[in-house]
């Protein structure tokens, strides 16, 4: 058997080569005969095989590890994870599936229960940054129009079909690298922000750019995120409202009816900056990030590089902070349950954090193998990833914070 880097492992017949040792036989190097080859997902780098050579395991630089079975020229992907850092993790809005995306430029779609991969996107020498699930549409015709978008490295935006298994649609909005992305609460546009601070509004039907907004300039974007509202909320029409954060430490809400082409600002947040900067590279700072309350109307909750380490809850109605969690460590990630109870915040520690916000109560949970640098709740709040580097692991969420559990990882 061999492997190498063309991704093929061939079985060669070789008896003949014992006669090719005895120069008066006259046998030939053509005597080596091939019998059977397979190309699989990377370079081979490890392989053990039976006594027989029927069946093996073999392993490639992409993180997959094979059965082989020459008898039955089979092959069946038994484990199979990333090499690289991942970005992030979406849940499909059902949570039967959920996909990540890494730097190599591969975005992987998983079933949820038994983390088997069942469909991957590769774009070669770019990075798969940030990515949104398309929402549910209720609507037959397109109860099977699936959708994942990503954005990458070099400024596009690409729409991937996963019942399809391909790529539907390539737009181009963006002069750098793509920081976050997301879609409006009905699917109607997907917002998306730049390194360069420049956000995005683009149709995912026609791939034109409707609107550009560039309130943050200057400084990445680091997340976007839509939420839902009453129609006249904060005297502003519409039906959702969203908000993008730049690494600056602002953040800015806005109301939108995208069926009007209505986006207008509902406030303009600057949280204070530390007194004496401890980190002098910026690309090494805490990021800013911030995200609706998903049961309080008007909350935003906030982390970032500040004063000191701590969680801020913000009130558009009243315009004020109503509320500071304060944090042994700086955040690196944020997400909100959507229960309403729980919020989870990664650090650099190697912890994730599980906080019970109405009493303050905080949970460690250990097991990340380097800075838990993504995370985030399943639809229905009972499921939980989280990213450190290129493992993600998959949580269970029971009643209380004490009660979650590492149920998986990759």
């Amino acid at each position: 058997m061999s492997g190498s880097n063309t991704k093929k492992i061939r079985l060669w017949a070789v008896a003949a080569v014992q006669e090719m040792r005895c120069e008066e036989t006259g046998a030939r190097s053509n005597s080596v005969l091939l019998e059977h080859e397979m190309i699989l997902d990377g370079t081979v780098v490890s392989a053990v095989f039976d006594d027989i050579m029927d069946m093996g395991i073999v392993g490639t630089t992409a993180g997959t590890l094979w059965y082989i079975n020459w008898a039955e020229n089979t092959s069946i992907r038994l484990i199979s994870g990333h090499r690289n850092k991942v970005n992030q993790v979406i849940f499909s809005p059902d949570e039967s599936h959920f996909a990540t995306c890494a730097e190599d430029g591969s975005l992987r779609v998983w079933v949820m229960n038994g983390t088997e991969l069942v469909v991957q996107f590769h774009v070669l020498n770019q990075s798969c940054l940030c990515m949104a699930w398309s929402p549910t549409i209720n609507s037959r015709k397109c109860a099977d129009k699936q959708q994942i978008v990503a954005g990458y490295s070099d400024g596009t935006i690409r729409l991937f079909g996963i019942l399809k298994t391909e790529m539907e649609l390539k737009i181009h909005p963006h002069p750098v690298a793509v920081s976050a992305i997301t879609y409006s609460m009905d699917g109607e546009v997907i917002i998306s922000g730049g390194k360069d601070g420049l956000m995005a509004v683009s149709s995912p039907r026609t791939g034109i750019t409707i609107r550009i907004i560039s309130d943050h300039k200057g400084s990445p974007i680091t997340t976007i995120e839509c939420t839902q509202k009453r129609y006249d909320e904060f005297g502003l029409e519409g039906d959702e409202m969203w908000l993008a954060v730049s690494s600056d430490r602002r953040v800015s809400i806005w109301a939108a009816d995208w069926h009007k082409d209505q986006c207008e600002l509902i406030d303009w947040l600057t949280f204070p900056a530390p007194i004496e900067p401890q980190i002098r590279d910026k690309n090494s700072l805490p990021p800013s990030l911030a995200a609706f309350s998903p049961r309080q109307s008007g909350i935003v909750v906030y982390v970032g590089f500040g004063v000191k380490p701590e969680i801020i809850l913000y009130c558009l109605h009243s315009k004020q902070t109503i509320k500071q969690i304060a944090l042994p460590h700086w955040a690196a990630s944020l997400c909100l349950s959507p229960t309403g109870q729980l919020i989870a915040v990664g650090t650099c520690e190697r912890l994730m954090k599980i906080i019970h916000y109405p009493n303050g109560k905080c949970q460690d949970f250990t097991g990340h193998n380097d800075t838990v640098h993504f995370i985030r709740f399943a639809p229905s709040g009972k499921f939980l990833l989280s990213i450190a580097y290129n493992e993600v692991l998959v949580w269970q969420v029971q009643k209380t914070p004490s009660d979650l559990n590492s149920i998986q990882y990759l």
